[in-house]
């Protein structure tokens, strides 16, 4: 201790070396707690892209220096201690010595060789960087707590992913148990389609798992579109997978269902043809109008295929042709209903214009204007579009509208 220098407060000295002989305590359990937190065992393995490949090295970087930091720290309050010695009362050399040891820039971070072109003839081999225990407490604390954000964010994206993905998750391992319990011919389709679906969670994952950090504080870091269509796919192979149980189960009456159902579209596909001609016969070619098409023909060689495809234990292949067939023919019954009702209401149309034609000429007789040229004039034009075949609708809506007109014109006079 040098002459006119005050010797330190020995109870001052004392709670600054109980508080950091505590500090050692806890910062070593602390870090104990960070290296064992998920976040810093998803850091280890790397792989990293984007900003999480650099935060990564940072932060293991930080920890290996927070290590480090933590043996220079224990080793300055333990010289501290020693110092201070174990007497109730120590001397003032020896406050002094402890003081300097817990709070002077003792503790060597960094001794760099000089280079000889650098040095003087005199000069030091070496520069040594000092500090002080309290300021790499400080630094230590700093990093602490930069390397733990990181950990916990790292942490708190996969967790997101994993609630995001784990419904989905769920899905294929049912059905995954599911398919071991049944026979190979019913579960190989459904299994490959399975796994494809598997490979797209894989990746779905991996897009944000490899840049966890660029997804920080997004909920759902997952791209809900693709996330949406695996889980979508993954119904329909269930669906699939049950369609395909269940036409094992009663294959004889999914055939005779959906016979029933092509024999009924024919039928309807025969009338909506029979109109068809009769329109074509009666009533003159009008643009836009449809054409119908004999789809049951087909659809009869599908069913047949997919029954074959049934017999030879192909089940999830006969299941999609059954399927493809039921909606086949609910399609082509909608579009054959639709052209019989447009062609038949041709036809209607005629006989609505017949119809009241006839009514405005009943009512012209009441009127007494049975013998009218002009008036009768417009109904026999009327009259001959309407009963001439092929008719032309357009121009006989027309006639009967002129011939109207000019009954009502002439009901005042």
């Amino acid at each position: 201790m040098s002459p006119g220098t005050t010797a330190p407060d020995r109870d001052r000295l004392d709670a600054d070396l109980a508080a950091a002989e505590d500090a050692v305590v806890r910062a070593s359990a602390s870090l104990v707690d960070l290296e064992a937190h998920p976040g810093h065992g998803l850091l280890a393995p790397g792989g990293f892209t984007g900003v999480s490949a650099r935060r990564r090295e940072e932060t293991l970087a930080t920890v290996a220096e927070l290590h480090r930091d933590l043996a220079l720290y224990r080793r300055a309050v333990a010289a501290a201690r020693a110092a201070r010695g174990t007497r109730s009362r120590p001397g003032a050399e020896e406050l002094a010595a402890a003081d300097e040891a817990l709070h002077g820039h003792t503790v060597v971070v960094a001794e760099e060789a000089v280079p000889l072109q650098r040095r003087g003839l005199l000069g030091p081999t070496s520069h040594v960087t000092r500090t002080s225990a309290d300021a790499l407490l400080a630094r230590m604390t700093a990093g602490f707590d930069a390397a733990t954000e990181v950990v916990a964010a790292v942490a708190a994206v996969w967790d997101a992913v994993a609630v995001q993905l784990g419904p989905l998750e769920r899905a294929l391992d049912g059905l995954r148990g599911q398919l071991r319990a049944e026979p190979d011919e019913l579960a190989a389709g459904p299994a490959a389609a399975l796994e494809g679906c598997a490979a797209r969670a894989d990746a779905l994952r991996a897009a944000v798992l490899a840049d966890p950090l660029a997804h920080t504080g997004t909920p759902t870091p997952v791209d809900a579109a693709g996330l949406a269509a695996t889980a979508a796919d993954v119904d329909l192979i269930r669906s699939a997978l049950a369609e395909a149980r269940a036409l094992r189960e009663g294959l004889a009456d999914r055939v005779a269902e959906l016979t029933a159902a092509v024999d009924a579209l024919a039928g309807l596909e025969t009338e909506a043809a029979a109109v068809a001609a009769d329109v074509a016969a009666r009533i003159a070619p009008t643009p836009g109008l449809p054409v119908p098409v004999r789809r049951a023909p087909a659809l009869r060689a599908a069913l047949r295929s997919a029954h074959d495809q049934a017999r030879a234990g192909r089940w999830t292949a006969a299941a999609a042709g059954f399927t493809a067939v039921a909606t086949d023919v609910d399609a082509a019954r909608a579009t054959a209903t639709a052209d019989r009702d447009v062609l038949a209401g041709l036809l209607d149309r005629r006989a609505e214009l017949r119809g009241r034609l006839g009514a405005l000429r009943a009512k012209a007789a009441a009127r007494g204007r049975s013998e009218d040229l002009d008036l009768d004039a417009l109904h026999s034009r009327a009259r001959d579009l309407l009963w001439t075949a092929p008719c032309d609708l357009p121009a006989s809506t027309v006639a009967v509208r002129a011939y109207q007109r000019a009954l009502e014109d002439g009901a005042g006079s």
